[in-house]
């Protein structure tokens, strides 16, 4: 602190706080206003212990003095306050989720003396304790299967998060399959080049190692986390973060095993992961990785809601919940949410020729068809005997129409018996302000 009160004396700047530098407890560093850049010429030893550097090393610029913090710094909240006559405050995020302070800073123009507070601590343990209580209450209102779509939602709305997904390995179709995700609403106006669920598949298609066993940069196993609080540290997926004009990611494995699932994070915010909702995340962590173990435990976190063992499809009592959730999510993030139904209108006649067993059949090479025009995000269930219903989220009729002619195109091709080909009708349709219900967005399909 002496450099500091002898710098002013020297410079006959006491008057300016007369004394108070002496009492401050906080980093305090003083000198003069440059051209292009403010040079360090006294500092207090807590100034010294921030930067790494000791008085030996003084004076220099305040760029090179700061070079060693990790991040990206900026130094323009400085360089313009100490431009500035008098006294001022200034929220200075130095480095984005890292190193956010509130700078105190006194210039006559050519001079300055500046101190600050370093608030990251105070910033993570506010966003700990709101978590904390919104998980508590999570607790106490939902069971394990309706509490992870909720986390991801609480990361949304209070850590900032763009997008937010959970991943699982389908072993029998050998690729990540996305099974549940949460976005700011601004998200889904994005085009498709730039949007995080085209993003998010690209991460889970990268063939960079054994099917299963990676995801993307993230090696499949107990522990692992990947943690890119800015892009200029993705390496290889650089170029593809910039092109979807994403600053920072975070992926997690929640279970290994023969169905590993992990947890992917997205934002368009520099350091978004680092040190301050980087550690509120890691100390989080244990509730999802237990939140998932439970759930696996319960049903299996592949198998959210029962599926039709002989489609693959969603069974008919669980689809009705399925449409419910996701018709709610669109209205509440006004999105469009599109419905294609296929129908097997000559269903009685295959009965009639083959039974039971040439019904299911049926539905399982029609089943295989209409996959196959689906996306990762897209949902297909069962509505009724040879009756097959989809939602497409974010989707408008246009694209609802696209993928439906391409349905109505393979499905002409099926054919049970060789002499008896299926007579399927498929219909499209956009879930309009009036439609309230799953019954009445299936009325209009048709299938009421």
């Amino acid at each position: 602190m002496t450099a500091v009160c002898d710098w002013l004396r020297a410079e006959e700047l006491e008057s300016i706080c007369e004394g108070i530098p002496g009492h401050i407890n906080l980093p305090l560093f003083a000198g003069r206003v440059l051209e292009d850049d403010l040079s360090v010429e006294a500092a207090n030893g807590l100034f010294e212990a921030f930067t790494g550097k000791n008085g030996d090393s003084l004076p220099e610029s305040l760029d090179l003095l700061l070079s060693d913090l990790n991040g990206p710094g900026d130094m323009e909240p400085m360089k313009e306050a100490a431009r500035k006559k008098g006294w001022k405050t200034v929220s200075w995020p130095l480095v984005p989720g890292e190193v956010e302070l509130e700078l105190h800073c006194w210039s006559d123009g050519e001079r300055y003396l500046a101190f600050f507070h370093d608030l990251a601590p105070h910033l993570f343990h506010s966003r700990l304790l709101l978590m904390k209580n919104r998980f508590l209450e999570l607790i106490n209102v939902y069971d394990v299967k309706g509490m992870i779509p909720q986390m991801l939602l609480e990361l949304v709305e209070h850590l900032g998060v763009d997008w937010a997904g959970i991943f699982v390995w389908d072993g029998a179709r050998e690729h990540w399959v996305l099974s549940l995700e949460e976005a700011n609403p601004a998200e889904f106006g994005q085009e498709e080049q730039r949007s995080a669920l085209t993003f998010a598949r690209d991460l889970s298609e990268a063939m960079d190692g054994p099917c299963g066993h990676r995801f993307g940069g993230l090696v499949i196993q107990d522990g692992s986390q990947w943690w890119l609080p800015w892009k200029e540290g993705s390496e290889d997926w650089e170029p593809l973060m910039s092109g979807a004009g994403f600053e920072s990611l975070f992926a997690g494995v929640l279970l290994t095993g023969a169905n590993p699932a992990l947890l992917l994070c997205l934002s368009r915010i520099p350091g978004k992961f680092a040190r301050i909702n980087r550690d509120v995340l890691e100390s989080l962590w244990p509730v999802f990785l237990s939140s998932a173990e439970r759930n696996r435990a319960v049903e299996g976190i592949t198998r959210l809601f029962t599926r039709d063992p002989g489609s693959g499809l969603y069974a008919r009592s669980m689809m009705h919940q399925i449409m419910k959730v996701e018709m709610d999510r669109a209205r509440r993030y006004r999105y469009p949410l599109s419905a294609i139904s296929v129908r097997v209108s000559n269903m009685g006649i295959i009965r009639e020729k083959g039974g039971a067993e040439a019904v299911a059949e049926t539905v399982r090479l029609l089943s295989r068809e209409v996959l196959k025009n689906l996306r990762n995000v897209d949902i297909g269930g069962l509505a009724g005997e040879g009756e097959i219903v989809l939602l497409l989220p974010h989707t408008p009729m246009e694209g609802a129409a696209v993928v439906s002619g391409r349905i109505r195109e393979r499905t002409a091709e099926i054919t049970p018996y060789r002499d008896l080909p299926l007579d399927t009708e498929v219909r499209a349709t956009v879930m309009s302000e009036e439609c309230g219900s799953p019954e009445d967005l299936l009325s209009e399909l048709g299938l009421a």
